[in-house]
């Protein structure tokens, strides 16, 4: 799951987002490349991988997590390819964007991204991946809610009835 999740992302950075400085100034980099390498891929294959580590045992809840993860994984790439069209290539001008969970919150990719971690923390058991799922879910919220004030600032018709992360509650 952990390396699968990886290479979506990789697939998603070359054929469907646009980076530029105003989207990922040079800073996220390291901070992003010590969330994901150190937080993610080092602590938490320390903790997954040593010989004493206990999974769940119920196929049941393992089956169920691992498609509530499967359907966050498969999600977000509707909702990127809807916010990469949302402006022209060279274009700054901005679209209100509708569609795939945008009817219902502000960032419905990082909704997806967060439940996917959430799922894999669970089914993993792992304390570690639990962390890695908090510090993301924390630094996308931000974001969100940065992304969600400014929708609403930006466009006078955006609609008053999207919650920024959590479809009807937040």
């Amino acid at each position: 799951m952990f390396v699968a999740h990886f290479m979506k992302r990789e697939f998603e950075s070359v054929f469907v987002h646009r980076f530029s400085h105003a989207t990922m100034p040079i800073m996220n980099l390291f901070k992003n490349s010590a969330h994901y390498w150190i937080l993610g891929g080092l602590f938490t294959a320390i903790e997954l991988y040593r010989p004493s580590h206990v999974t769940m045992q119920n196929e049941l809840y393992i089956n169920l997590l691992t498609g509530v993860w499967f359907f966050a994984q498969v999600s977000n790439l509707p909702t990127h390819i809807i916010l990469r069209g949302l402006r022209k290539p060279g274009s700054k001008e901005r679209t209100i964007p509708y569609g795939y969970g945008f009817n219902l919150v502000s960032c419905p990719n990082y909704t997806f991204e967060i439940l996917g971690w959430i799922a894999f923390a669970i089914i993993s058991q792992s304390y570690v991946a639990a962390l890695f799922a908090v510090v993301g879910g924390v630094q996308m919220a931000l974001w969100a809610i940065k992304k969600h004030k400014a929708y609403r600032k930006d466009f006078k018709d955006y609609p008053r009835n999207r919650k920024i992360l959590i479809p009807f509650i937040w």
